[in-house]
């Protein structure tokens, strides 16, 4: 299926086939394929801020620690079950990428979020690529939309087995987001589409789509989103 490459992102890079994801790897080919890049962050003990998914380093490394208890230095010296690559700074990562393509950055629930997000704007400060931030997290978009320009989006599923029901009830309403939270765009589930929420939301702000991994997901993604977070892209593109 034929789609300009503006309208895909490369889900934590365009990994696979022995590239894991979150690595300069995968993100070298999100470049090769002139692909935006969605990443995600984490910071450390001693400040720095890391580019990895999961909040324990056991699906990836095999070793059973939390990120958030360790320090970059303790980081570095683990590698990837399939790969020799380090887990690398998101600073190194802006060098890397140098406004070739554009960031969509995924901040990931944290214990001190607004530290956190602190040091995302400062590194950020010099970064003149294109950017949009984003997470599951209603009080980090709100810190994010308070405190900088960039395009700030929430991210959003209705599966209550992934997100605190409550949590799930609240975001969903249309109100509370119109009032609080303000959203330059919504990530959502593909799985979740169609429904009538983001079909009204829609008429307003972007609709990015996660996550795509076939041909069938993105003709699915096409009728209901904008933007299209994407996996296993040599299958379908």
């Amino acid at each position: 299926m034929e789609i300009s490459s503006e309208f895909l992102i490369s889900h934590r890079g365009y990994h696979g086939n022995g590239i894991v994801e979150n690595t300069m790897e995968a993100f070298q080919k999100s470049l090769k394929h002139h692909l935006a890049i969605e990443l995600d962050l984490y910071l450390t003990t001693d400040s720095q801020l890391v580019v990895f998914h999961d909040s324990n380093l056991k699906r990836l490394m095999g070793v059973s620690r939390q990120i958030e208890d360790c320090s970059f230095q303790e980081l570095s010296s683990y590698s990837f079950l399939e790969s020799s690559s380090k887990i690398p700074l998101f600073s190194d990562v802006l060098k890397f990428v140098s406004g070739k393509v554009p960031l969509l950055i995924e901040v990931k629930r944290c214990r001190n979020y607004r530290k956190t997000c602190q040091e995302i704007l400062k590194v950020l400060s010099t970064y003149s690529g294109e950017v949009r931030l984003q997470s599951f997290d209603f009080r980090i978009v709100s810190y994010l939309k308070h405190h900088s320009d960039f395009p700030v989006g929430i991210l959003m599923t209705p599966k209550t087995e992934e997100q605190n029901p409550l949590y799930c009830f609240l975001v969903h309403r249309s109100l509370f987001l119109s009032l609080f939270i303000h959203p330059d765009f919504i990530s959502y589930d593909l799985s979740g589409v169609p429904n009538r929420f983001v079909k009204h939301w829609r008429s307003s702000v972007p609709i990015y789509l996660w996550t795509i991994r076939s041909a069938k997901d993105l003709k699915k993604a096409k009728k209901y989103g904008d933007f299209f977070i994407c996996e296993r892209l040599s299958s379908f593109r």
